[in-house]
């Protein structure tokens, strides 16, 4: 199979990094881990002061890892909810693995923050799976 990366979906890439981006919003707000991340990185409400620059930072890193994704996806030919759902699972499972290395040399880590942390793309990386699965 021939790659070209014209064939990547841009907008299938932007929409898929948008809702993983959404997701993050959602995983570290006090719906969900927001008390718990705060509490395993020793950080207090008022520390954590808005930057922009980081957000538009990490949407535009959502952006790099949702058109990895959709390369990988067309150099392999995934198409379709459970294949986009497969392969999304095990590209999260392949960067939870590689987290976990990194993190069993950093004595300063927690468990329970690298839960938090690399659940965010567990959950994230299918979801951008399954849209970009659908719609390339």
């Amino acid at each position: 199979m021939e790659f070209s990366i014209g064939d990547i979906n841009a907008l299938a890439v932007v929409v898929a990094a948008l809702v993983y981006f959404f997701i993050g919003t959602v995983w570290y707000s006090p719906v969900l881990f927001s008390q718990a991340w705060m509490k395993e990185t020793g950080k207090t409400k008022e520390q954590l002061t808005p930057n922009p620059f980081i957000f538009i930072l990490c949407f535009i890193l959502a952006v790099a890892a949702s058109f990895a994704l959709a390369c990988l996806f067309e150099i392999v030919g995934v198409d379709g909810f459970v294949p986009g759902l497969f392969a999304g699972l095990m590209a999260g499972l392949a960067l939870a693995a590689a987290c976990a290395i990194t993190m069993l040399f950093d004595d300063y880590r927690r468990y329970k923050l690298y839960l938090i942390n690399v659940g965010y793309h567990a959950v994230g990386f299918p979801i951008m799976g399954i849209i970009l699965g659908l719609w390339h």
